[in-house]
């Protein structure tokens, strides 16, 4: 069976959130034709256990070099012609991925990428990072402007390129960059795809990994940068990525479907520590 919609999740020793993941995957595509693949790395507290008693979910469990090794093995696998990467502890917004989906009819799309709502441990709305700019190339030589979890993109562009497994948790960023050098047709949808949950135990604030860079071989302080910056937040302006507009998304919790709405969602966190995380 051929599935337009594929999704990896990488994951290790994740039963804490590995559940709502995966209903929230169910509920977001609901009614659409797509594949769950789930690349575990010899989890040991009951992961693979819950997972194979999904009957939805194609499971491969072995050693692994890292999250992108993970998931250049499930892309491989993939049947579908659209990728979504969704890590264990993230969901999807059923509205924003619909969305996103519709936008894909356009074959001179590449790629479609959204906003990204925050939740911390307890699943209380955190943030809207209010990615709303298309960057353009010399964008992503200073910031990486999107969550993996809020972007869909065409197989293809995977197998032109897939991840760098060197890397263990900037592989999506050195990627990114590599496709907009390439010529990456990406388009912006304003409804969040991703729900990214920050609990404090997230891959990037647990390793202890020598510092990656994704930019090694830029001066980030160089005048064509900082007028980049520059440029950016001005885009940003205009579009209305600073103003605080009403917000919808749905999410799992325990098994059973939220739906929240904010007129006034919080944009920037200006102090953040571990209590506001879990």
């Amino acid at each position: 069976m051929t599935h337009k919609l594929w999704v990896g999740t990488p994951c290790y020793n994740a039963i804490r959130y590995i559940g709502n993941c995966v209903e929230s995957l169910r509920y977001a595509c609901k009614g659409m034709d797509y594949e769950h693949i789930v690349v575990d790395g010899l989890s040991s507290d009951g992961t693979v256990e819950y997972l194979r008693e999904q009957s939805d979910i194609r499971l491969v469990s072995e050693k692994d070099s890292g999250m992108y090794d993970a998931l250049n093995k499930g892309i491989a696998m993939a049947r579908g012609e659209i990728v979504g990467h969704l890590n264990s502890d993230e969901q999807y917004s059923r509205r924003g991925l619909l969305a996103a989906w519709a936008a894909l009819d356009d074959k001179n799309l590449d790629a479609v990428m959204s906003p990204t709502v925050m939740l911390n441990g307890r699943l209380e709305f955190m943030q809207l990072f209010n990615q709303v700019v298309r960057p353009t190339v010399r964008d992503v030589h200073w910031h990486m402007p999107v969550q993996s979890c809020s972007l869909l993109y065409r197989k293809v562009l995977w197998d032109r390129e897939p991840y760098d497994t060197q890397y263990r948790l900037i592989s999506d960023h050195v990627w990114f960059r590599k496709q907009m050098e390439l010529g990456l047709r990406l388009a912006v949808s304003r409804e969040p795809i991703g729900i990214f949950v920050w609990h404090g135990e997230n891959l990037s604030s647990t390793q202890a990994h020598p510092k990656e860079n994704a930019l090694a071989d830029l001066d980030r302080n160089a005048p064509e940068i900082l007028r980049a910056k520059r440029l950016y937040r001005l885009r940003k302006l205009m579009v209305g990525g600073y103003c605080r507009v009403h917000l919808n998304y749905d999410f799992i919790r325990d098994g059973e479907v939220v739906s929240h709405s904010h007129f006034f969602p919080r944009l920037k966190i200006r102090r953040f520590n571990k209590e506001r995380k879990s």
